[in-house]
Parts: C-alpha cells; sequence; structure tokens
C-alpha cells in the first residue's frame, strides 16, 4: 500500500506566523516527504477563509514539482463546482506538464456556503457543475476542437492547449462519502477517494456502478482519506498534549463550515477520532480503519494539523514513514 500527505498552508490567528514562512515550511515539508518514502503529497483548497487555508491549488503543486522529481502530486480536493472547466483543463495541463506527468486531480462540488456566495454561484448547482466539468475534460485534454452545450456550460468550437503529459489524461478522482459520489465515479469510470469512516455500502455502490457502465472494478483502487488525523511520537499522552488544540481547532472549523455546533473545549475532543500514538499503535489503527475498505491502494492523511510547529510535524512524519509505511509493505 502507499501512503501520501495531505497539507492545506493554513495558518490560524491563534498561532499567526509570518505568511512567507508558512509557506516555505510548508513546502520542506513535502520536498521532505520525498526524501522520506511517501508516494505522493496532496493539497486542498478554500477560498476566503480567516486562516488562509490554501486558495490557489495549481501555483503550489508546481512550486513543489519544481523541488521534488518523484512524488505524485495531488488535489485533495479541488471544488470544481467553483472553478471554470477550461480554466481548470488548462490549468491542469500546464502542471501536468512541468511535473513531469505526476498529477493526480481530485474533485468535489464543495460545500462551504460562504464561497459560493462570495463567487456568486449557485451552491445547489454544484453536483450538476461537477458532471459537466468531468465531461468537458476529458474532450479538451484530446487536444482536438470540440464544441459544449450543457446546463451550466456552453461554448463553441474551442481547443484546448497544450494536453497533459499523462494520456489520454491525468489520473482523476471523485471525492466524497454520499451515494452522489460513488455514482459519480462510477459511472464516468474515475477512481473513488472517500474518507476513512464511509459506509461500506457507498464502496460497494461505487463497485456496482462501475461494472454496469462497463468498467472492470478489479482496476479501481481506493484512495482513503484519514480524517481527522494521524500524529505519531514515542509517547501517546505527550504526543496527545503537543497535538489535541490545533485538532481541536481542525475538528471545530470543519463543524463551522458545515453549520454544526462545535466543541465547546478542547476536554470535549473525542480521543478515538484520532490516531496519536507510537508508530505500532498507529499502524493496528490504520489497518482497523481500512479492513472494511477492500482494496485500497492509497493512504493519505494531514501532514501538518493548523498551527502545529512545523518540527512536530516533521517529527511524526518522519517517524511513520521509518516505522509505519514498513509495516504496510
Amino acid at each position: 500500500m502507499k501512503f501520501g500527505i495531505w497539507l492545506d498552508f493554513r495558518n490560524p490567528a491563534r498561532w499567526r506566523r509570518p505568511w512567507a514562512e508558512v509557506y516555505r515550511e510548508t513546502l520542506e515539508l513535502a520536498t521532505g516527504a520525498e526524501h522520506w518514502g511517501f508516494e505522493s503529497v496532496w493539497l486542498s483548497e478554500h477560498h476566503l477563509t480567516d486562516d488562509g487555508y490554501l486558495p490557489s491549488l495549481f501555483p503550489a503543486l508546481t512550486a513543489i514539482a519544481a523541488r521534488t522529481e518523484r512524488i505524485r502530486l495531488g488535489t485533495a480536493m479541488l471544488l470544481a463546482g467553483l472553478t471554470h472547466p477550461l480554466r481548470l483543463a488548462e490549468d491542469a495541463a500546464v502542471a501536468d506538464l512541468l511535473s513531469g506527468g505526476r498529477l493526480e486531480l481530485g474533485l468535489a462540488p464543495g460545500y462551504r456556503e460562504a464561497e459560493f456566495e462570495a463567487l456568486g454561484l449557485p451552491r445547489a448547482a454544484r453536483g450538476a457543475r461537477t458532471e459537466e466539468t468531468v465531461e468537458i475534460l476529458r474532450r479538451a485534454w484530446t487536444g482536438e476542437p470540440f464544441s459544449h452545450q450543457g446546463k451550466h456550460f456552453a461554448f463553441q468550437d474551442v481547443t484546448v492547449t497544450p494536453v497533459p503529459q499523462q494520456q489520454p489524461h491525468p489520473p482523476v478522482w471523485i471525492g466524497g462519502g454520499s451515494k452522489a459520489a460513488a455514482l459519480r465515479a462510477g459511472r464516468h469510470g474515475l477512481r473513488f477517494l472517500p474518507d476513512l469512516g464511509t459506509p461500506p455500502e457507498i464502496l460497494d455502490l461505487y463497485r456496482q456502478t462501475l461494472a454496469e457502465h462497463g468498467h472492470d472494478p478489479e482496476r479501481f483502487g481506493v484512495t482513503a482519506v484519514v480524517t481527522p488525523g494521524v500524529y505519531v511520537c514515542e509517547d501517546a499522552e505527550q504526543g496527545w498534549q503537543e497535538i489535541r488544540e490545533h485538532y481541536w481547532y481542525l475538528l471545530n472549523k470543519f463543524q463551522e463550515w458545515f453549520g454544526n455546533p462545535g466543541l465547546p473545549s478542547v476536554d470535549d475532543l473525542p480521543r478515538e477520532f484520532f490516531l496519536v500514538g507510537p508508530p505500532d499503535q498507529v499502524a493496528e489503527g490504520l489497518r482497523e480503519r481500512i479492513k472494511g475498505l477492500g482494496q485500497v491502494e492509497r493512504v493519505i492523511f494531514f501532514g501538518r494539523a493548523p498551527g502545529l510547529p512545523a518540527d512536530r510535524a516533521r517529527r511524526s512524519l518522519e517517524l511513520f514513514a521509518e516505522h509505519v509505511i514498513p509495516q504496510f509493505d
């Protein structure tokens, strides 16, 4: 099994640092991931946040590409519901070329109401816009002239160049743990990127839909996202004290975006949600969490919780690479 790290470049007010330092440190973690033996690094986007959640994926991906040679470079997720598909096709092709054919493109519709409102886009149409985007990307990446007349996008006789280095196109992933996401991935013969904890019936639906549309499910592995987080340390109790404030922030921010009440105190944080401890304990927790997912080809997890000092994130990743990854070879 392969492992990747997930980075978001956040800089919360509570632990605010100069932005240039946060970006430099995060790029160093991405570069280190290749050296330590991780197979991939994934970036995710959000817009107009108070903590600087990475708003621009492709510049950051190509900055990592320029500093690495082998590691795969993914989006987990790019918010297709907020993006024009022709611009996306162009940006992805350029990123794939500049990285030497290392792009993995994960797409999701998006969910945060504030983003759709600020950008003047209908949140209710996010699924349909993502559906059209998948269709347009495949045609755009042929490099041949084409036209499209859909519900949300329409254009005549356009040609997208350059084309990606990976042919017919970079691997495309559909993210999410819903029936709609599983159906979308299965219909289009795309790979599926669900959170760990996604019910088995959703994965069964994905594989069933692949087969119904002429795709061999055996050819499609799953990349699973470990949420909320993984933190490897020598001592579980000390590690929990180091990381828990950062995980409290992480969980409460997502709760806020989903419109749910947050946890009043860090003491309310459900420790069992997280994998925190020595390498053998983390490895066992991972085995338990993935055992119901079937064919898992890759696991990715947050490489640096929001505001966590870079040296602590680095130590956790080094321990994971040295002592956890070999247990899954």
